[in-house]
C-alpha cells in the first residue's frame, strides 16, 4: 500500500499574487487529461472483508455494464496532476536566464522531497501555457519526473505578465532588465502608468521609474548587468553620464577592477582630459582652496555653503532651513554688498 500526500499550499506570497490566484478551491470531476489530487490517496488496496466463497455465491443474472462516463473538461481551481509534456513555457514569462546550477540544485530537492507548490497553468490550445512556476517545471524534466501538480487558471493575457511579473520580483529571480522589461511591457502593451504598476507589483512609484531608465543604457552594459558584472547601483551612476561613450568606459573599468559605487561616483563627476594631456597637478590645491572659501562664507552666514569649481568656472550653494532664515540670510547679502 503506497499513500500520496500533498502538502497543503503555504502562503505568502504576496497582496498582489494572492489577490490574483485567489483563495476558493473548489472540487472538480476527474479527466483522463490529468488525475486530480486529495488530501491522501490510497493505491492497491484490497478489500478481503467482503470476499465470499464459491459455494455461498449464488446464481445470478448477467448484467450488461453500463457505459464509462464521458470525459470532462478540468476544472479551475483544484490541484492536478499533470502530464509534463502537456505544459509549455509562458508567452508572458519576464524571466528569459535560467542558471543552470541553480535548476540542478532545485531539480535534486524536487527528487528528495517533490514539489511542494502547484504550477499555475492557464489553457493554451490542446495544452497549458505556464503562468507561474516555470522554474520548477524546467528542473522537474531535469529530475525525471514525468507528471507534476497544477492548478488551472482563466487568466488574462494582463493577468499572466501581472502574475509572472509579481511572483519572479517577490522572489527576486528576475535580474534588473527583466524586471525593467516586464514594467516596460506592462506600460506598453497595457497602457499602465509608473503608479499603477507600482501598486500591482507592491513597490513605489519610484523604484518603477528607477528600473525603467536602466533600459536606456547602451546594450553592452545592460548586458554586463544581466551578467551580475556590475550592480544595479552601477547603473544608476552611469545614467548621471550623458556620453554613452564614457558610460561604456566607466562600465569597464567598474568590471574588470570591481570599482565600488561611491568610487565611481567620484570618477563620473571628474572631467575627462584629452589623450595625451598632463593631469592637473595643482587639483588637489585648488580643492583645498575652494574649500578654506566655503567655510569662510559659512562663519559669515551661519549656515552650510558649499562651492563647485571647475576651469575657473562654478557655483556657490548657500543652505537655509526656513523662510525666516532665508529672509536673513537675503539681507546678510545685501548689506555686504553695500559695503
Amino acid at each position: 500500500m503506497a499513500d500520496i500526500i500533498v502538502e497543503k499550499q503555504k502562503r505568502g506570497l504576496g497582496r498582489g499574487l494572492g489577490s490574483l490566484l485567489g483563495s476558493n478551491v473548489p472540487a472538480a470531476p476527474a479527466s483522463p487529461a490529468a488525475t486530480p489530487l486529495t488530501s491522501q490517496t490510497k493505491v492497491g488496496v484490497t478489500n478481503n472483508n467482503n470476499t465470499q466463497s464459491p459455494s455461498s455465491v449464488s446464481p445470478s443474472r448477467t448484467e450488461t455494464p453500463k457505459p464509462a462516463p464521458s470525459p470532462q473538461p478540468l476544472s479551475e481551481g483544484k490541484i492536478w496532476q499533470m502530464s509534463i509534456e502537456k505544459l509549455k513555457s509562458g508567452v508572458f514569462q519576464p524571466r528569459k536566464h535560467f542558471e543552470k546550477e541553480k535548476l540542478q540544485e532545485l531539480s535534486q530537492s524536487i527528487k528528495s522531497n517533490g514539489i511542494l507548490q502547484p504550477i499555475v497553468v492557464r489553457k493554451s490550445g490542446e495544452n497549458f501555457e505556464i503562468v507561474a512556476g516555470e522554474r520548477r517545471w524546467r528542473a522537474a524534466q531535469i529530475a525525471g519526473l514525468h507528471e507534476v501538480p497544477v492548478i488551472i487558471k482563466n487568466f488574462s493575457d494582463r493577468e499572466t505578465l501581472e502574475l509572472s511579473i509579481i511572483e519572479n520580483v517577490q522572489r527576486e529571480d528576475l535580474n534588473p532588465i527583466e524586471e525593467a522589461d516586464g514594467y516596460l511591457r506592462l506600460q506598453t502593451e497595457f497602457s499602465l502608468s509608473h503608479q499603477q504598476i507600482a501598486e500591482k507589483v507592491g513597490k513605489d512609484r519610484a523604484t518603477i521609474s528607477n528600473a525603467l531608465r536602466l533600459l536606456q543604457l547602451p546594450k553592452e552594459i545592460r548586458e554586463m548587468l544581466i551578467n551580475s558584472d556590475i550592480s544595479t547601483g552601477h547603473a544608476k551612476v552611469l545614467l548621471s553620464v550623458e556620453e554613452p561613450a564614457r558610460q561604456l568606459e566607466l562600465a569597464k573599468i567598474c568590471r574588470d577592477e570591481k570599482t565600488s559605487v561611491r568610487k565611481l561616483e567620484t570618477m563620473a563627476k571628474r572631467k575627462v582630459e584629452p589623450e595625451g594631456s598632463e593631469p592637473d597637478v595643482d587639483l588637489n590645491v585648488t580643492n583645498r582652496l575652494m574649500k578654506g572659501l566655503a567655510d569662510e562664507l559659512q562663519k559669515l552666514l551661519g549656515t552650510k555653503v558649499n562651492i563647485d569649481y571647475h576651469n575657473s568656472k562654478g557655483k556657490i550653494s548657500i543652505a537655509f532651513y526656513s523662510d525666516e532664515e532665508l529672509t536673513q540670510l537675503i539681507d546678510k547679502i545685501k548689506e555686504g554688498c553695500q559695503i
